[in-house]
């Protein structure tokens, strides 16, 4: 590959060695055509809606439930192949989401979408690949600012958004970027395989511990953790990269570490307890909408926030077996089970410490458990490390090889 100055060229940044031709620029509706055909008779039965991350996907496994009419005549349809544009903004999604149909054979779609085939003079997955980077949004900023916006949606008319420009480099360039980032793509999806894989690995292997002699002991939390609840912090005090990140129930996701963002602080209040400045391996509990899941400090500077519990266990094999049970078993489900609230679930700290759990009947099944359990940890945190390098790796791409 090659890298360029686009300021002078029309040229991406980076490029394969044997093209040098510039991109030139067309109307969408130049390259793809639109779809008006609609669902009639009911031909299709299976109601769609666009996921910025997952694409193209049944409403049923997206939502949970249906949330079309059930007269769908009025409705695209639309063949596998066919291309959508979601116009419904969002933060991730400044200016919408456009996303093929992979994974039905067909599918009908709401009328509010705009929906196009690609003609022959472009390569299907190089629009795939394209609509994942962000070379697009510039024409849809130009006829949908800031200002122009209505109920969630974009406010552009068909005719506009098919008049937005776009470079394209020629057929075969296109192919040839369409195979790299298929490689790409494909690689990440075989480390997400692996990654899930070693999950399922690892929950098998704790059904089987847990559940075997090892662990004869049948105890509550409370004889071995005391719990702490979170502090109120006052919203007035939140600065830009502050000392202290205050550790809400947004950052307890299930995943093994706390993640996301946080707001920060610069001084400790004076009346905050100790328990709530966090350390480093402190077990946290989400007590409030998504109860049950458990995750772990990684680091120093930290703070409790409230419906936020924490797990005050002493001995460290404890807490790590105490962190390996209530991830890998049912402790989730029977926290949402025991969850108060219609709008949204609370747990409460008796709940928690009421808990059964089987614990080991010696210290040395206790540290073997801890020691082949951790393994399994070490090597996912590993698996997502390389996860993580090949985004970003297909991320910079995106920026360096559309215009």
């Amino acid at each position: 590959m090659e890298h360029y100055n686009p300021i002078f060229s029309k040229v991406p940044t980076l490029r394969f060695a044997e093209f040098t031709d510039e991109w030139e620029k067309y109307e969408l509706s130049h390259f793809v055509t639109r779809i008006t055909r609609r669902n009639k008779n009911n031909k299709s039965s299976l109601p769609l809606t666009i996921s910025a991350q997952y694409g193209l996907v049944d409403q049923i496994s997206f939502f949970n439930k249906t949330v079309a009419s059930v007269d769908l005549s009025g409705y695209y349809l639309l063949y596998n192949g066919d291309f959508a544009y979601n116009k419904s903004y969002s933060n991730d999604y400044a200016w919408g989401a456009v996303k093929r149909l992979d994974k039905y054979e067909k599918g009908c779609l709401s009328s509010l979408y705009f929906v196009f085939r690609p003609n022959d003079n472009v390569d299907s997955d190089y629009l795939t690949h394209y609509f994942e980077s962000s070379k697009w949004h510039k024409g849809i900023s130009n006829i949908a600012g800031e200002g122009a916006r209505n109920h969630g949606l974009l406010n552009m008319s068909v005719d506009d958004y098919f008049a937005t420009k776009h470079c394209l480099p020629s057929l075969p360039e296109q192919k040839k970027i369409a195979r790299f980032f298929n490689a790409i793509t494909r690689r990440i999806e075989i480390q997400n395989k692996i990654i899930e894989d070693l999950k399922v690995l690892k929950k098998e292997l704790c059904a089987k511990l847990f559940g075997s002699p090892l662990c004869g002991r049948i105890i509550a939390i409370e004889q071995v953790a005391d719990i702490y609840g979170g502090y109120a912090f006052n919203s007035k005090a939140y600065v830009n990269k502050g000392k202290y990140k205050i550790v809400t129930i947004g950052n307890v996701t299930g995943d093994k570490y706390i993640s996301g963002n946080y707001n920060t602080i610069d001084r400790l209040p004076n009346n905050i307890q100790k328990p709530q400045v966090l350390s480093k391996g402190d077990i946290l509990v989400s007590l409030t909408g998504n109860v049950g899941r458990i995750s772990i400090v990684d680091g120093d500077e930290y703070l409790l926030n409230q419906r936020v519990a924490k797990l005050g266990i002493e001995d460290d094999l404890t807490k790590e077996y105490i962190y390996q049970y209530l991830s890998n078993s049912s402790f989730e489900k029977d926290m949402i089970n025991a969850g108060q609230g219609a709008a949204q679930k609370n747990i409460k700290n008796q709940d928690i410490l009421s808990y059964c759990i089987r614990f080991p009947t010696d210290q040395t099944a206790l540290e073997n458990i801890d020691k082949l359990l951790s393994l399994y940890d070490i090597r996912i945190t590993s698996e997502k490390a390389i996860l993580s390098n090949l985004i970003l790796q297909k991320s910079y791409y995106l920026r360096a090889m559309f215009i």
